[in-house]
C-alpha cells in the first residue's frame, strides 16, 4: 500500500480532472490522506471544479463567438477574439 509520500507533486496533478474521492480511490489512499498530501503541496482546494468551471466557460465563449452578428458586436464593442491560428500570424 502506497504511503502519502510515494506521490509527488507532478504526479498527483495527473489527476486534477477527476473528483478527489476518485483519486484517493485510485492512488489506494484515503481522502484525509489525500486531503493531506495537497496541503503539504499547498494546494488548499482540489482544482476539479474550478477546472470544470474553465472549461463550461470557455465552452460557452467558443460557442458563442461562432454565432453569425456575434463578431461583428465584439468589433463595435471594441473587443477582438483571437484563435490559435491568429497568433502565428500575429508573430510573423
Amino acid at each position: 500500500m502506497p504511503t502519502t509520500k510515494d506521490f509527488k507533486l507532478e504526479e498527483l496533478s495527473k489527476y486534477f480532472h477527476l473528483p478527489e474521492k476518485a483519486v484517493a480511490k485510485e492512488l489506494g489512499i484515503c481522502l484525509t490522506s489525500l486531503k493531506k498530501l495537497c496541503r503539504s503541496y499547498g494546494i488548499t482546494r482540489w482544482p476539479f471544479r474550478k477546472l470544470k468551471s474553465i472549461q463550461r466557460t470557455l465552452a460557452k465563449v467558443q460557442d458563442e463567438s461562432s454565432q453569425p452578428g456575434i463578431s461583428a458586436q465584439l468589433s463595435a464593442a471594441g473587443l477582438v477574439l483571437e484563435c490559435e491560428g491568429a497568433s502565428s500570424n500575429a508573430a510573423g
